[in-house]
């Protein structure tokens, strides 16, 4: 295909840099599903999408909405398109779906139809007491007995079928107690991220003028991770599809759903696909991954896909096996071992991650191994810290002021995860001022004052005092005193708690400054992300998949159909997350709940691995990482 003439130079480069099916997915003209498998370019496509809407397509006055996963995800959108040439201003809204529910149809348009959107303190956060204390009310009048945190998933499961419309079985205790919650919700003015987007879904459908609207503003709809985003998003962008004429892009991957207990299902992006109205199209060239992971890749989701390597890349990668035979302390042994072997052949640290499916016995033996040995790591799920804008916002600054005065960026590591420019961090404080309704004195804070905030200290300073300065400098505690969210309003306060109680240091928090350390991360935090090096401990069936304990049975029970596709997805993003090469770590025992080592088998997943792959002895080095090792 060829370029289009007229555009700005920075993207006519990009879009020449493109292969043939991300060019053709950048300038088809109408709806379309674009199956990207790992290593494709997706995000690479999607931006480059983006970028060309709105250059060359959407008139001056329209623009687009790209709804991501993750709040890093939006600002990887904004920030690249800035790099490619494209000031978008206004006519970009980048962001999370339930965000882009709240200020782009609940907060503009709600007010027309007497629906009020959430004031300040009114968004109640599903981890808060707040949340949980009222749910249990709800179980206790409508079921017998049950307690949050064992059914908290299944309602939200059911919360959201029921706010699509599908099909929910009205006799089950649980989904009158989804019902009662919503409604006592709404009687209280409180709203969650689930109410946020339910009721914009329904304020769409009740009201023809405010789809209207909203697709007036928006012409194009383009939706990241659609495989993951469940039924409530697939309700919303059918509906405003076929009633509000808006195109829609969707990119995703039904191999990559892991967020079946939240209700996403693959079903949704390929019914999507299945339309005659919509252009089903594949990005097929990984990019990422050699060969032979490639290979064990399809191999382990039991299935033919025509996922390639680049043809221009020679190495096919590595993929070991080692079987262990103690329990999960034996599985963190090896890691580490594994680590000193990549480190000594010369592998930069921060190359290499670590997976765990979920906080269990396998963490604390890694974390308890790591702390043993002479590796410095980031362990991304830190439970000490609250969640957040706000404090996303102050870790990056922390990352910006341990970093030093010189704007740092690793080409080998995505943008995601590099330390913040001063420009970035003064876009996200005015981003969050205007979020949460701050008096304009407040949003006039220039980069200049941001680098004074954040200027060069010792990774080893205090926390509570570097907080206490940042916060004095930027008014932290007076701007989120004004966020509908509560978790904003005491994101300051919590911090410093934290501080104080874990006698935290700067360099604690500041997570995106990576360079020298290994990354122990969940399965789940890894999506859309890559190393040269992945180590996968744990595959053990027991682990991965999980086991559920059965009182009346007294004994383990094998993963529900759901559970196992959802590990088998799991499993899958772990392997192509590894650009060079993956360890697999396989073995027989694990310990539940109940802290008794149970004796299984390994993993299923690793069964067909093993086909293609010879398991070797642990503690031996394999010659084959001096050959792809890179300093």
């Amino acid at each position: 295909m060829i370029v289009p003439s007229g555009l700005n130079r920075r993207l006519a480069a990009e879009l020449a840099e493109l292969n043939e099916s991300q060019l053709a997915a950048v300038l088809h003209p109408g709806s379309q599903v674009v199956r990207a498998g790992p290593g494709s370019g997706k995000t690479r496509t999607l931006v480059a999408k983006a970028a060309y809407a709105l250059d060359a397509v959407l008139p001056p006055r329209r623009g687009l909405a790209a709804i991501t996963y993750t709040r890093h995800a939006a600002q990887e959108i904004t920030d690249r398109l800035g790099r490619m040439g494209v000031r978008a201003g206004g006519r970009i809204a980048a962001g999370t779906l339930h965000s882009w529910c709240l200020t782009r149809i609940l907060r503009p348009y709600g007010p027309l139809v007497k629906v009020a959107p959430p004031g300040t303190g009114e968004i109640v956060d599903d981890g808060s007491d707040d949340w949980a204390d009222l749910l249990q009310h709800c179980l206790d009048e409508t079921t017998a007995g049950d307690v949050v945190k064992y059914v908290k998933t299944e309602v939200v499961k059911i919360r959201r079928r029921l706010a699509a419309g599908l099909e929910q079985d009205e006799r089950d205790p649980l989904a009158r107690a989804a019902r009662l919650f919503d409604q006592r919700l709404l009687e209280r003015g409180w709203y969650d991220f689930d109410l946020m987007v339910s009721e914009s879904l329904a304020l769409l459908r009740r009201e023809p003028r405010v789809t209207g609207l909203v697709a007036s503003r928006f012409p194009l709809l383009i939706v990241d991770e659609y495989q993951d985003l469940g039924p409530v998003l697939h309700a919303l962008v059918t509906h405003l599809h076929d009633h509000g004429k808006v195109d829609i892009v969707a990119f995703g991957d039904p191999d990559q759903t892991i967020m079946r207990f939240t209700g996403a299902d693959p079903a949704f992006l390929v019914s999507l696909a299945g339309r005659a109205d919509f252009r089903d199209a594949t990005l097929n060239v990984n990019y990422r991954c050699g060969s032979a992971i490639i290979t064990v890749s399809h191999a382990a989701i039991e299935g033919i896909r025509d996922h390639a390597a680049d043809p221009s890349r020679d190495d096919p990668g590595v993929v070991e096996l080692v079987t262990v035979t103690g329990a999960e302390d034996e599985h963190a042994q090896i890691t580490v071992a594994k680590i000193d072997e990549l480190v000594r052949a010369g592998v930069a640290a921060h190359q290499i991650a670590v997976f765990y499916p979920r906080k269990s016995w396998l963490l604390d033996a890694l974390l308890a191994a790591l702390d043993r040995s002479d590796h410095e790591y980031i362990h991304e799920n830190d439970r000490r810290l609250p969640d957040g804008d706000v404090v996303d916002f102050v870790r990056a600054c922390a990352a910006r002021a341990v970093a030093g005065p010189r704007p740092i960026g690793y080409p080998e590591i995505d943008q995601a995860t590099a330390v913040s420019t001063i420009g970035q961090l003064t876009g996200a404080y005015r981003r969050m001022n205007e979020s949460f309704g701050a008096p304009r004195p407040l949003r006039r804070v220039a980069a200049r004052k941001i680098a004074t905030a954040v200027s060069e200290v010792s990774s080893e300073a205090g926390l509570t005092e570097w907080l206490d300065a940042l916060d004095d400098a930027l008014a932290l505690s007076t701007l989120t005193a004004g966020s509908p969210q509560r978790r904003d309003q005491q994101a300051m306060a919590e911090l410093k708690r934290a501080a104080m109680r874990n006698n935290l240091t700067v360099g604690d928090i500041a997570g995106a400054l990576r360079v020298g350390k290994i990354t122990l991360t969940t399965y789940h935090s890894a999506k859309g992300r890559e190393w040269d090096y992945v180590i996968l401990p744990g595959l053990v069936d027991g682990i991965l998949p999980s086991r559920r304990w059965s009182r009346q049975r007294r004994e383990w029970l094998p993963a529900a159909p759901t559970e196992y596709d959802q590990s088998r997805s799991l499993f899958y993003v772990g392997l192509t997350r590894a650009r060079r090469a993956v360890i697999l770590i396989e073995g027989s025992w694990w310990h539940g709940s109940t802290g008794i080592p149970n004796h299984s088998v390994p993993s299923p997943f690793v069964s067909a691995v093993r086909q293609h792959t010879r398991p070797v002895q642990p503690n031996v080095v394999n010659s084959a990482w001096q050959a792809s090792a890179r300093p």
